[in-house]
Order: structure tokens, then sequence, then C-alpha cells
């Protein structure tokens, strides 16, 4: 099946002449810079959180227990990134799949920042291991499903027939005097921050093509899960 965003949409934005062009891109460039600040001023009020410290949960490796503090590895730092895979899932979830996708090809550039990178998920570690393989990923990928770090944390929600259900996003932790502190966490939206292609598609002349998208009359728009 072909992948409609593949094909060239008919409809395209006006043509102008190259002064209108720069006016134009002048005035937009000016509220990418607005945007840029407000970043900015977010990112330091989110170095000025409190941290909380977290149980030192035992989860499933593929070569048996690992514990939080283990996935630190010779790292201060830690990113998971938790992958909605559910217990009785065979697959793991589309967009979890494609955030994986999205990380940098070079993980490598994340321990030289001191940052170590893992994800979590409730489905069997044989299960995580078969979809790991499947979509060639060398991350650190373990499972919770024997411990209570899912629903401690808010990372489970009860689904519409009353089982539970998993969230993606991230969780940011800090290993301080041996011990590890949760300093920040995120989903939903939030977890587009860390998605590159992503924020190169919004920078394209018709976005990512999603039907929540304020777009003009006529660009494409898909159902942003189809």
């Amino acid at each position: 099946m072909s992948n409609p965003k593949t094909q060239q949409p008919e409809a395209a934005p006006q043509v102008v002449d190259r002064a209108a062009f720069d006016a134009a891109l002048e005035e937009q460039v000016a509220r990418d810079k607005e945007v840029t600040r407000l970043g900015d001023q977010v990112s330091a009020a989110r170095r000025r959180l409190p941290m909380v410290e977290v149980d030192n949960y035992t989860f499933e490796g593929p070569d048996g227990p690992v514990t939080l503090v283990e996935l630190f590895g010779d790292h201060y730092l830690l990113l998971v990134q938790n992958v909605m895979h559910g217990v009785d899932w065979d697959e793991g979830c589309p967009s979890c799949t494609w955030a994986v996708d999205n990380l940098p090809a070079n993980m490598e550039r994340m321990g030289e920042e001191g940052i170590a990178f893992a994800m979590i998920s409730q489905a069997p570690i044989d299960k995580l291991e078969a979809w790991r393989a499947q979509h060639g990923w060398p991350h650190t990928w373990v499972s919770s499903g024997g411990t209570s770090y899912h629903d401690d944390w808010g990372w489970t929600v009860e689904g519409e027939d009353g089982s539970p259900f998993p969230l993606p996003g991230y969780s940011y932790y800090l290993l301080h005097d041996g011990r590890p502190y949760l300093t920040y966490m995120t989903g939903a939206r939030g977890t587009e921050a860390i998605l590159p292609v992503a924020h190169i598609m919004d920078r394209t002349v018709y976005g990512r093509q999603q039907d929540w998208e304020d777009s003009p009359e006529g660009w494409p728009q898909y159902p942003t899960y189809g």
C-alpha cells in the first residue's frame, strides 16, 4: 500500500517576487525567535525543578534482572523512553516505534554528555526482544512487568475494557549519592521535543499533514494515528 504523503499535492503557496518573499520570511523568523526565547525561559524553569527519589526497581532484561541504577551504566544522567507495549500485545505501539526510530543514529553522542538511555515497557522481555530485533534497535530495553513502576508513576491508565493501558513518554533521572531521582517527565505532545523528524516536517510547506493542524484550504491532511 503506497504512502499518500509521498505523492506531491496539487495545492501550493502563492508565488510572489523575491522582495515580498523576503519580507514575509523576516516576519516569520521574528516569530520563530520569540518561540526560541520563550523556550529558553521554560528550560531555565525546568532546570530549577526539585527532584524526587525513586525506588531502585528491578526490571527484567534479556540477560536477567536489571535495576534502575544499573541502567545508568557509567553515567549520572538517564533518559528513559516509556514505550507502549502492553503485557498481552504481540507488537509495540506504532507511534512509539516511530519515536524510537527518531533517536540519534549515533547514541554515543548522548553518552559523551553523561546521558544513558534505556526503554521500559510492561510486556514480557521475550516480546520486547522480538520487537527490538525486528526493528534492528541496539538500545537497552527492559520489562517492568514484575514491578509496580508503571502504576507508581502514571505510565498506565485504565483502558475502555477496564484493563491497564500503557502511556508513552519520557522520564529523566539523576543518579545522586548512588540513588536514582526523577527530575522531569513528560508525555503526550511533550515528547515531540526530541523527535527531529516531526520538527523537520513542521518546517516544510505542508507541515505534518495531520488533521489537527491549522493549514490553508487544500493542504493535504490525514488522520494523526491513521
